[in-house]
């Protein structure tokens, strides 16, 4: 660590050299403020210790400085002349901790390291934002998992081309971000990148957003209206759920993807465009072809290269990647020191199949990270929703609880709701006819209702609005 030491006393500055410079910090001093100032643009180094009382400017007006031109670095303030009215005004301005003269040893190195250990967390979630940045902009798409890395690097290839390229995979496997990535690899990724979710419109609408229509052409065109393959000229257009377009729509599709032509709703003006067509999809293609609900020619137009995203379950590796993550990203988000991840939390993460992948991983890390508290500073399992707690390597609901009574405990209480509630409801919330099909007293019943939580009025309320 680059740390400056300004203060108008000299052996002050050679006390400082000879207490960290054998601990591997680079010492640099200066006797003035003005000095300091200078110094510190200069050099740019990680902590500044300024002496508030120096002839010149004073150290309350060398932190200004430092802190108008360089925000980056950690000022600590020094002084002999301790109150707490300037300790305030030191930190108002920004500085970052105090130290009383006649200094100790001791005292300096834990502030220093303190200043350290917030640097370093800076830097990180500095990093962390960055990163994050890049991946919503789709420069990177994060991953350590062998096979997807392998995906990267074809993906790279092919944004080089100008073809359509066809993403598949589940819901939440990070389509968008992939077909960022291809798009961000390309040459146009000075242009647009311009997104339709085929699934959100109606037909008519889509076609209207997609090729544009002219004023008149239905009730409510008050005016010409260009469409996303005019905006969309020369850069890139992301058509999500294709699976959902109908075979007319994909016909009109297959035109402007064929030979770049297209023309507006309600003109007959033959229009061209240069556009590079990803599209993608959470659907099977090829059963939608048996069913005559989805066109070969269009298939194999939109899939010169296809890349199929693998779900969360199968990058067992990414699952504390991405956790690890966005835990840091919320820590930030809401001022909130970087957890630790606790053994048991990881092992349930693993466990756990991820039928929403990774958007769904999100939303987890986002629950504990408003829930957890941060004087522990440990995300435990308590932390973690019910649902993860139940789903093994393969599928099977398997307990990942530890202790045999509370998992017994557990596991019974969750069959009683489940098998109770199910009767009750075909009852429409009549305990007395749930009873008598269940074969048990209805005083027990209700006895066991009360232990549950379980509300056969609020059955009957949900009868009543069917």
């Amino acid at each position: 660590m680059l740390i400056a030491i300004i203060d108008d006393d000299h052996t002050i500055l050679k006390w400082f050299e000879h207490l960290l410079e054998p601990r591997g910090h680079d010492v640099i001093t200066a006797l003035d403020g003005e000095a300091g100032v200078q110094l510190i643009d200069d050099q740019n180094p990680d902590l500044a210790l300024v002496d508030l009382k120096m002839p010149g400017i004073d150290g309350l007006e060398v932190t200004r400085r430092i802190l108008a031109t360089n925000p980056d670095t950690f000022v600590i303030m020094m002084t002999a002349h301790a109150s707490i009215s300037t300790a305030v005004e030191a930190m108002k301005l920004g500085a970052a901790d105090y130290l009383s003269k006649p200094l100790d040893a001791d005292e300096v190195l834990i502030v220093l390291q303190k200043a350290e250990d917030k640097l370093a967390l800076l830097r990180e979630n500095r990093a962390l934002k960055h990163q994050m940045e890049r991946i919503d902009r789709g420069e990177i798409f994060a991953t350590c998992d062998p096979n997807v890395e392998k995906m990267l690097v074809e993906a790279r290839n092919a944004a080089k081309t100008n073809t359509p390229v066809l993403v598949t995979g589940e819901n939440g496997t990070g389509k968008e971000v992939f077909a960022k990535y291809i798009y961000r690899n390309s040459e146009r990724a000075n242009k647009q990148f311009v997104v339709v979710n085929c699934a959100a419109l109606s037909e008519q609408l889509l076609e209207s957003e997609l090729f544009g229509h002219s004023k008149g052409s239905f009730t409510g065109a008050i005016a010409d209206h260009a469409g996303y393959f005019e905006i969309a000229d020369g850069g890139t257009l992301f058509l999500d759920e294709t699976g959902e377009l109908s075979p007319a729509m994909q016909v009109k599709l297959l035109r402007v993807l064929q030979n770049g032509e297209y023309s507006r709703v309600g003109e007959t003006k033959t229009r061209r465009t240069d556009v590079r067509v990803i599209a993608a999809t959470n659907r099977d293609l090829h059963a939608l072809m048996k069913e005559e609900r989805f066109r070969e020619d269009f298939y194999y137009r939109i899939n010169v290269f296809e890349f199929k995203l693998p779900p969360l379950r199968e990058r067992r590796d990414d699952i504390m990647l991405y956790f690890t993550m966005f835990i840091k990203e919320f820590a930030r988000q809401m001022n909130k020191a970087v957890p630790e991840i606790s053994p048991g939390v990881e092992e349930i993460l693993l466990r756990y199949r991820w039928p929403g992948n990774i958007r769904e991983l999100r939303n987890v890390a986002e629950r504990t990270s408003i829930l957890y508290d941060p004087e522990k500073g440990v995300i435990s399992r308590e932390l973690i929703p019910d649902r993860l707690m139940w789903s093994g390597a393969n599928g099977e609901e398997t307990p990942n609880g530890q202790d045999y009574k509370a998992t017994k405990e557990t596991v019974v209480r969750d069959f009683e709701t489940r098998f109770i509630t199910s009767h009750l409801r075909k009852q429409g919330g009549n305990v007395a006819a749930t009873a008598r099909e269940i074969g048990v007293h209805p005083v027990f019943l209700r006895q066991k209702l009360s232990a549950l939580g379980i509300d056969p009025k609020a059955m009957k309320r949900e009868q009543a609005k069917v």
